[in-house]
C-alpha cells in the first residue's frame, strides 16, 4: 500500500490564536524574570518550550506497511499496526485504539492524530489498513 504523509502546524493554522498565546507567554516570562530573576526565567522557558512544542513546531505523521510514524521534531516515535484494534474519528482527528471495543481508556491508551484540510487519503488509507489486516473498525464516535 502507498504510504501516506501529511504535516500539521497548529501555530500557523489559528494566527489569532498564536499571537494571543505569545504575548502572554512573554508577559509570563517578564513576570517570572521580575519576580525571581535569570536562572528561573529559563527554567520557565525550558517548561513551557517542552510542553507547548507540538503547537508551535510543525508535525508530520505517515502511514506506512511498519506502522505509523509521529514526527514532532524532537521525539519521533514509530508505533506498529499490530498495537491498534480500531480507530475512530474525534473533533480535531483520528484516534487509534488498541481496544477491540469502545472503552474509556481509548484517549488514554491510543494514538491520536491530527488531521489536515482535506482528511480523505488518510480515511481512505485507515479504512483500507483496518479492513484487510485488523479486526472490525468503530464507527465514528
Amino acid at each position: 500500500m502507498t504510504p501516506v504523509t501529511w504535516s500539521v502546524h497548529r501555530s500557523r493554522e489559528t494566527p489569532v490564536r498564536t499571537i494571543a498565546v505569545t504575548v502572554f507567554i512573554l508577559a509570563f516570562l517578564v513576570f517570572v524574570y521580575w519576580a525571581f530573576q535569570l536562572l528561573f526565567t529559563i527554567l520557565a522557558l525550558i517548561v513551557l518550550f517542552v510542553t507547548l512544542h507540538s503547537y508551535f513546531l510543525p508535525i508530520t505523521y505517515t502511514l506506512n506497511d511498519d506502522g505509523v510514524t509521529i514526527d514532532k521534531y524532537i521525539l519521533r516515535h514509530t508505533y506498529p499496526w499490530q498495537q491498534f484494534r480500531r480507530y475512530f474519528r474525534t473533533s480535531g482527528g483520528i484516534v487509534l485504539s488498541p481496544f477491540p471495543q469502545k472503552s474509556f481508556l481509548d484517549n488514554f491508551r491510543g494514538v491520536h492524530l491530527l488531521l489536515p484540510q482535506d482528511p480523505g487519503p488518510i480515511i481512505s488509507y485507515l479504512e483500507h489498513r483496518f479492513a484487510t489486516g485488523m479486526p472490525d473498525k468503530t464507527p465514528d464516535q
